[in-house]
């Protein structure tokens, strides 16, 4: 007995000194030479104060006491089940996964495999989410967040008719489940439905006002469908003078609930030394939204006033998208305009037309990949051809790593023109990005670090660049922002050769507005 009450004694005690064992005999004293005995709160109080500040929305204190009791008691369920929660909220999903995998072993409930299921769809692993979600079911066919979950994670899967009849179903056992009336709007509103989609949100903000996501959404698809207008304002420069500044306002509104119509109107000003180059045009076009897919057709004209005279150009823009699967959008798209992006290109008047190609996919939440194509014919009988490829990957908060290549040559090389045309330009550069953003404030930062090589005969040079945005947002869609660019890249430059101290940068302003 003395050496079980000695054992939890020095198990349970937390001296702030020094321990010491005295024996006579068979007795046993532990005495404190130094400091005085603390107790820890028996788990049986611990937990109550972690579940507090977590009901609190104290979450860094909550995590604290959560960890201490599983000091404590290291099979605690529900200490197990509030970490692999905060762990998913904080965007750690693989450590969250291994959460829910340790707490089902330690307790099989519905409640727990529903959450498993949620941050498993979260993680792009949506075929085992849906399987989860399936099991749960049949237990229990009644259980509305498993009906919800299953259905949202066939849609971010990518199957929007299923994911839609789904959601119908489960709505027909629960119309009037907020989280079902989102979902089915979400869904909706991916397949190019925002007129139907409103009514559901409208449903689900009546049942429950105080939803964020019901806000959230509603805001977005009455702000996609209501008239906005906007403004942009850009200046340039490089090290060797070729400055622009640029003006360019538009107004926008929605003709029916699936057509879309937008007028815009621009004005620039190129500078080289004593050269002056003006271009002054509007434009008008419509996007019809079809089921996951949308056509654009617009004609307009612009005019070109150098020292030359001026000449005036129609130009034309046609375009279709596809959205194949939730999170995939491909999109072709001609156009016919002026090229106009220095002095001596507005003096020569020089006339695109191009074709181009792209495609966005993002599989998971934290990969983002775009491709591009781009085919041009100059009027000069030049011709260019450039495609290009990007892959950022989420690595931490608000922080994306990846890489850019690019490659670009034209069918002859004449720096004669006026226009930067290599017969070939290849880069490629790592890229990190950060974004912050704080109730309507936002910012973010990107930068850049490689190679380029300007002809197929020329020295590989370092290539870099920097950008910054930062905005501040109200509503949906009403947003002031201000940008800024600085590099050295070939892209952003007109001229035939590039060399090591060629620099450019730009500043611009950005404002939209809805109505």
């Amino acid at each position: 007995m003395a050496r079980a009450l000695e054992a939890r004694v020095l198990r349970d005690a937390r001296p702030l000194g020094i321990v010491v064992k005295l024996r006579w005999g068979g007795a046993v004293a532990i005495l404190v030479a130094i400091g005085t005995w603390t107790t820890p709160a028996p788990v049986a109080a611990q937990l109550p104060e972690a579940e507090d500040a977590f009901e609190h929305g104290d979450f860094r204190l909550a995590r604290t006491l959560y960890d201490s009791v599983l000091k404590s008691d290291s099979l605690n369920p529900r200490a197990l089940y509030r970490l692999a929660v905060l762990d998913s909220w904080d965007g750690h999903l693989k450590q969250s996964l291994s959460g829910f995998v340790r707490l089902r072993r330690v307790e099989q409930s519905l409640d727990i495999a529903v959450a498993h299921a949620r941050v498993l769809s979260w993680d792009g692993q949506t075929r085992w989410a849906e399987a989860l979600y399936d099991s749960v079911l049949a237990v229990d066919s009644t259980r509305s967040d498993a009906l919800a979950g299953r259905a949202r994670t066939v849609a971010w899967g990518g199957d929007l008719d299923r994911a839609e009849r789904l959601w119908r179903s489960a709505l027909e056992r629960y119309p009037d489940d907020p989280e079902i009336l989102v979902g089915l709007a979400q869904t909706l509103y991916w397949e190019g439905e925002p007129g139907l989609a409103e009514s559901y949100i409208a449903r689900a903000r009546s049942l429950a006002p105080s939803d964020q996501t019901a806000r959230d959404l509603f805001s977005l698809v009455r702000a996609e469908r209501r008239p906005a207008i906007g403004f942009s304002s850009d200046d340039a420069n490089d090290i060797e003078h070729n400055r622009f500044v640029s003006v360019a306002g538009y107004a926008s509104a929605s003709l029916t609930s699936l057509l879309r119509g937008t007028v815009r109107a621009s004005w620039r000003r190129n500078d080289l030394g004593g050269l002056v180059g003006k271009s002054t045009g509007a434009e008008a076009w419509v996007v019809q939204s079809l089921r996951r897919a949308s056509i654009r057709a617009g004609l307009g004209f612009r005019s070109l006033a150098s020292d030359s005279g001026t000449r005036r150009f129609a130009t034309v823009q046609a375009g279709l998208g596809f959205r194949p699967t939730t999170f995939t959008t491909i999109a072709v798209g001609y156009s016919r305009y002026p090229f106009d992006e220095t002095a001596l290109l507005v003096r020569r008047a020089f006339v695109w037309d191009e074709l181009d190609v792209s495609a966005d996919l993002s599989p998971n939440p934290t990969l983002d990949l775009s491709f591009t194509a781009n085919s041009a014919w100059l009027s000069d009988g030049n011709r260019r051809l450039i495609g290009s490829a990007t892959a950022m990957v989420g690595v931490a908060r608000g922080v994306r790593v990846g890489a850019y290549a690019r490659l670009m040559g034209y069918r002859e090389a004449n720096p004669g023109r006026g226009y930067f045309a290599p017969d070939r330009f290849a880069v490629g550069e790592g890229r990190v990005a950060y974004s912050w953003r704080r109730q309507h404030w936002s910012l973010r930062l990107g930068g850049g670090l490689g190679a380029q090589k300007v002809g197929t005969g020329a020295a590989t040079q370092a290539e870099w660049h920097g950008d910054a945005t930062f905005s501040r947002s109200w509503r949906a869609v009403d947003e002031l922002a201000l940008v800024a660019l600085y590099t050295n890249s070939a892209t952003a430059r007109s001229g035939a050769e590039v060399t090591p101290t060629y620099r450019y940068w730009s500043v611009g302003l950005r404002m939209r507005r809805g109505f």
